[in-house]
């Protein structure tokens, strides 16, 4: 029995010596074993394909097998960066930061999200062959804030109060992510998209055009812009008559503060009939409501604040 004991003190003796990782080591690791077995799997596919040598462009432009290309690949691994990793919920807004009540919070996280600014604009910019200008965040972390209805059991029409991604990127790429931004919105400064829309009792082909512009900039932050999106009163194709409808501007803030980049969309802004933190108050409510943002990014941004 002794003997049992002995051994049992050992082990728990032991245990307590053995380096546990963190998590974000856990997922380092673990994407690193998801990119060398994507890698051997492409291998195999192009093996079995072709069944002859393969070649592809190295960074610098030179020609190498494939095989030399994925050794390379697998023996160096991506280095994981220093400072903080995951994104706590401390960096994102507080419904106090609002300034409209907020009584529900729904969020998220993520690994290897691509940073979203405004889903129409990304569907221009691969209309303008601009789509190599996205940027993969390292981790994300999202939240919407609603609000319950009077009796608190149902979601009210106008329950959505605001949306805020917050995305860490790899080091370099927050620097160029506004560069980015900015060459997007230029070149879809005048985008016209012609499709389907319902009108009446059918569906007609209408034309609308759209154009984003700059409103303010660096208000927060190290980097913030203020975008507006604005659209034209529809047309039908077949008659090049105007349509009697007509839609409301959007607005969404992009800050930045070190390595960390948020995305806040109001809920006006979405379409939603609700509160309106837009329309019932100035673009300075806004601007506010950036600097909130970004002094919360401050306490897991890299360097910190």
């Amino acid at each position: 029995m002794r003997d049992d004991l002995t051994f049992a003190e050992r082990v728990h003796r032991e245990l307590r010596e053995v380096r546990w990782p963190e998590p974000a080591e856990i997922r380092a690791r673990a994407r690193r074993r998801s990119r060398r077995t994507a890698v051997a799997a492409a291998i195999a596919v192009l093996a079995v394909v072709s069944g002859s040598a393969v070649a592809v462009g190295d960074r610098d432009g030179a020609v190498v097998p494939l095989a030399s290309w994925a050794e390379r690949r697998l023996s160096q691994p991506e280095p994981e960066p220093s400072g903080q990793a995951e994104i706590p919920q401390e960096a994102l807004l507080e419904p106090a930061d609002v300034g409209v009540r907020s009584n529900v919070r729904l969020g998220d996280t993520g690994l290897g999200e691509q940073v979203q600014v405004d889903p129409l604009l990304e569907i221009c910019a691969d209309g303008r062959g601009l789509s190599g200008q996205r940027t993969v965040s390292r981790y994300s972390r999202s939240q919407s804030l609603l609000q319950k209805d009077t009796h608190g059991q149902t979601w009210s029409s106008g329950g959505l109060v605001l949306t805020q991604d917050v995305y860490r990127l790899a080091p370099g790429a927050s620097a160029r992510f506004f560069t980015g931004l900015d060459r997007i919105v230029t070149a879809c400064a005048g985008w016209t998209e012609v499709g389907p829309r319902p009108w009446g009792r059918g569906i007609v082909t209408a034309s609308v055009a759209h154009t984003w512009r700059a409103v303010e900039r660096d208000f927060a932050g190290d980097e913030a812009v203020l975008l507006r999106h604005a659209l034209s009163q529809p047309v039908d194709v077949a008659t090049g008559k105007p349509l009697d409808v007509r839609f409301p501007s959007e607005s969404r803030m992009v800050v930045r503060v070190g390595d960390l980049v948020t995305v806040i969309v109001p809920a006006s802004e979405l379409g939603v009939d609700g509160p309106n933190i837009v329309g019932s108050t100035s673009d300075a409510k806004l601007l506010e409501l950036g600097r909130s943002a970004a002094r919360r990014l401050c306490v897991a941004a890299n360097p910190s604040c």
